[in-house]
């Protein structure tokens, strides 16, 4: 019981952790658009390749500030994180992004679904590699 408690804890900390981590990314990608006047010109595919490279970067900070999983519990399912805390944040982000459009402004691809998933996604991959990866003595 103890194991399941605390992989539940795990994974919600993750899914705040990288809501938190989009919602700044979001902040300022949205202030360096608007200032540049890029948002126009930028394809799918283009906006797809920087929010990878963004969660990528998100997921090497994250392990240099956290190194060692949160919880030393061994999951339940390991590598569920990669599925299930994409969802979460693509939802999250859907939702913060119709807010935006409620409220007059633009929403950045960060915004979507589909960017906030693939965000999380890549950020959730690297971190799980770096940390999960085996160390081998020198």
């Amino acid at each position: 019981m103890d194991g399941l408690l605390a992989g539940l804890l795990e994974f919600l900390l993750e899914i705040a952790g990288e809501f938190l981590i989009q919602i700044l990314v979001e902040l300022a990608v949205e202030a360096i658009v608007g200032r540049l006047s890029l948002r126009k010109h930028w394809r799918p595919a283009v906006s797809a390749l920087w929010l990878a490279c963004c969660g990528a970067a998100a997921g090497f900070l994250s392990v240099w500030l956290l190194p060692k999983p949160v919880f030393v519990a061994r999951p339940l399912i390991p590598g569920a994180s990669l599925l299930l805390a994409p969802l979460a944040a693509g939802l999250a982000m859907h939702l913060l992004g119709k807010r935006l459009q409620e409220s007059g402004r633009p929403a950045t691809t960060l915004a979507t679904f589909w960017g906030g998933a693939l965000f999380a996604f890549v950020m959730a991959l690297v971190r799980w590699w770096l940390i999960s990866r085996p160390r081998f003595p020198a």
